[in-house]
């Protein structure tokens, strides 16, 4: 569903007309036959679902009691499909805001973005599944406020498109203080996990709802053994919920991650003896990232085949076109190549479609916890986990680790961001860059228990890469499929997070607790696997096609005076080298995904800042 609206925040009777262009603005494909609106005093409402899956009547109801409207997806046990489940989670959710208000929300499992309405107190309530992908974005001005499933939606109401500077200076330096901001001036989304609640004439309130963050993980160990036994429910209950009765398909890599959903979605549908599980895999003959010889190993061991794929070139027309109909920032090109099997899915006849992500960021397993374990005077479980060897060499090579990931992070909790060399420091100025980074350490220090609490949430590489999740899942959702990660599943991430970081860690072996929760599930080569592809290439095969960063000589970025195109020039060159040969940058901000930002940042100015 993609759903859109105005609300009037002086009282007034709002326009209709206005959700109407906003919603024929969608790049999601509206059927116009099962188009619905909602107009009651302040709020007008326009929404649609996808063809695939009918009208849906939630928006018939009537101004007795609340409404709730649902882009999305939730799991519907017991029923014919989980992709059935919207209407009844809608009817559902409208009955638990009318009881307990927003408390209801923390309770809703799956990938979803919720509009709330209460007639009767003219609130309105927009929220974000907590690991979210799916989007709701609003902006206001002084009597309304415009929300909307789609950025262009909102242009299509005639918000000014202004740029922002500091949101686009942050992009530049990989500094993001907010996950709610846009890089239009006005603009903000809101935050996974995260309401914007307005109501009674008041200014529209943002907080979180989500019960996930406030879990510690503990310091006190479990066995491996016991914690895969939780995590393997766990699991098993999230790619239950994400399976739909009528089947699905699956993005099968090689790797641990969606090797593993594979294994338990294809279980599981043998269990159900209904649906179809399609597993489908891009290949690249003679390249160092195709990953064959696993997917092959998958099959064997599962005795299944998957459909192959063999990704084209980086579209440069269709991507700049995308980001100008849709205002969101160009997809990275090893992120883009999703867009093949998105299409291969649909040529199946499918509209679901599972993927691994998920497994790096909560269940990799690293040395977070280090830090509390040397501030609570815990040295004997640090020592064991240093390494092993007693020789010279490797006690000062022990010792060396310590200092770096256990003593370090206490004595230097906030460093100042490296400014890349290709950025002009004097068109930063009057930003307040630095001011924006000094609150938002105070907040992130402020928010969390514990060192190891804290990084399990990754949130500046969440800020980062906000902007990016939003173009795939929106391109994702205009193609036509329900894009569905069970590895983010909240019941999955609770046993992830309620795991002692010295049981999910093990040196020199990533997601120990995640491969014995796998189990039978993998084949015996990808469970002890231990390289990772890297898609740097596909990159560098882009931008060498479009000309390299001299692409960027007549845009926004270098004549408005944000870059050095020299510096930024010799940067790439360097990166590319190193990716040929196989390696990356020893400075991060020097790799070619961050480099990536130039190009993406320059394409969305041109297209679509404005």
């Amino acid at each position: 569903m993609t759903f859109c609206g105005v609300f009037r925040l002086d009282g007034q009777p709002a326009a209709p007309k206005v959700a109407d262009a906003m919603l024929a603005a969608s790049v999601v494909p509206v059927n116009q036959a099962s188009v619905r609106r909602y107009a009651h005093g302040p709020l007008a409402l326009a929404a649609a679902p996808e063809p695939a899956h009918g009208p849906d009547p939630t928006l018939a109801a009537s101004t007795a009691g609340p409404l709730a409207v649902i882009d999305g997806w939730t799991p519907q046990h017991g029923t014919a499909g989980a992709d059935r489940g919207r209407v009844g989670a809608a009817a559902r959710l409208a009955a638990a805001f009318a009881a307990r208000g927003t408390a209801c929300l923390d309770e809703l499992p799956g990938d979803w973005v919720a509009l709330l309405w209460d007639p009767h107190v003219a609130r309105l309530v927009l929220a974000r599944a907590v690991l979210g992908w799916r989007r709701v974005a609003v902006y206001r001005d002084d009597t309304r406020l415009m929300f909307g499933t789609e950025l262009g939606q909102l242009r299509a109401a005639g918000i000014p498109l202004r740029v922002d500077d500091a949101a686009v200076a942050e992009a530049l330096t990989l500094t993001q203080t907010t996950v709610h901001q846009t890089l239009m001036r006005g603009v903000e989304r809101i935050g996974d996990g995260s309401l914007l609640d307005v109501q009674g004439g008041r200014a529209p309130a943002r907080r979180a709802f989500t019960s996930l963050t406030s879990i510690v993980p503990p310091r006190r160990q479990t066995s491996v053994e016991t914690s895969a036994r939780l995590l393997r429910a766990a699991l098993e209950t999230a790619v239950d919920g994400a399976v739909p009765h009528t089947g699905a398909a699956v993005q099968l890599s090689g790797g641990v991650d969606s090797s593993m959903v594979t294994g338990l979605a294809h279980q599981l549908v043998a269990r159900r003896r209904t649906g179809r599980l399609l597993p489908v895999s891009m290949i690249f003959p003679g390249q160092p990232h195709d990953e064959s010889p696993w997917i092959e190993a998958v099959e064997a061991h599962l005795g299944i085949t998957s459909l192959r794929v063999t990704p084209g070139p980086y579209d440069w027309d269709r991507w700049r076109a995308w980001t100008a109909a849709t205002g969101e920032v160009p997809p990275r090109p090893n992120a883009a190549l999703l867009s093949h099997v998105l299409e291969a899915v649909r040529a199946e006849g499918l509209t679901v479609a599972l993927s691994g992500e998920g497994g790096d960021d909560w269940y990799a397993g690293w040395r977070h916890h280090w830090p509390d374990l040397l501030r609570a005077g815990h040295l004997a479980p640090l020592w064991r986990e240093s390494g092993s060897g007693h020789h010279p060499r490797a006690l000062a090579r022990r010792l060396r680790l310590i200092r770096r990931s256990a003593w370090g992070p206490l004595r230097t909790p906030g460093v100042r961001p490296v400014l890349p060399c290709w950025i002009r420091p004097q068109r930063l100025r009057g930003l307040d860059l630095d001011e924006r980074q000094i609150l938002v350490r105070a907040a992130d220090a402020a928010g969390f228990a514990s060192h190891d609490h804290r990084q399990r949430w990754a949130l500046a590489a969440r800020r980062m890469g906000a902007s990016l999740l939003d173009s795939i899942q929106l391109a994702a959702t205009a193609a036509g499929i329900d894009w569905r990660h069970p590895l983010h599943d909240p019941r999955a991430v609770r046993c992830a997070l309620t795991t002692a970081g010295g049981t999910l860690y093990s040196p020199g072996l990533t997601k120990r607790v995640l491969r014995a929760a796998a189990g039978d599930a993998l084949p015996p080569a990808v469970h002890t696997r231990r390289d990772k592809a890297r898609f740097d290439l596909e990159i560098v095969h882009a931008v060498d096609a479009a000309g390299g960063l001299r692409m960027l000589a007549a845009g926004p970025l270098v004549t408005g005076g944000w870059i050095d195109l020299t510096a930024a020039e010799n940067a790439w060159a360097d990166a590319a080298a190193l990716a040929r040969r196989g390696r990356t940058p020893t400075v991060p901000q020097h790799s070619l995904p961050y480099l990536w930002q130039l190009i993406e940042l320059d394409t969305w100015l041109t297209h679509a800042g404005g």
